[in-house]
């Protein structure tokens, strides 16, 4: 019974490597194409308890948001979405959708993401 119970685990333990690294390379993969759109920011904030997050910021030479993408949850299932709410927006203009902003991971993966764009002016 107990070598059936820790076989069950070994597979799920390898299952989820095998998710996570699926996981991974989409986040490389959405860097990639960023890349091509202009500069770009990442931030991430992970949860210990509550859901993570993590921000890409593509901006153009003038500041404006060309593309932007969020993925959040606990669990390697979690996509990358569109963020529309930022899209178009200066840098200048996102700290008023920072304020409005009620999720504090999601607040703090953008900002980490807005302070890596600001480092690289």
């Amino acid at each position: 019974m107990t070598l059936k119970i820790l076989g069950i685990i070994a597979i799920l333990w390898v299952l989820q490597g095998v998710l996570t690294y699926f996981q991974v390379r989409n986040l490389q993969n959405k860097i990639r194409e960023l890349k091509k759109k202009g500069r770009v920011g990442l931030g991430s904030s992970k949860g210990r308890f509550s859901p993570g997050s993590i921000v890409l910021i593509a901006v153009d030479d003038d500041g404006k948001i060309v593309e932007a993408y969020r993925m959040s949850g606990m669990t390697v299932f979690a996509r990358f979405r569109e963020f529309d709410e930022i899209k178009g927006l200066y840098l200048q203009e996102v700290s008023y959708y920072l304020s409005s902003e009620k999720s504090g991971s999601l607040k703090k993966a953008l900002e980490n993401a807005l302070e890596m764009l600001k480092e690289k002016n």
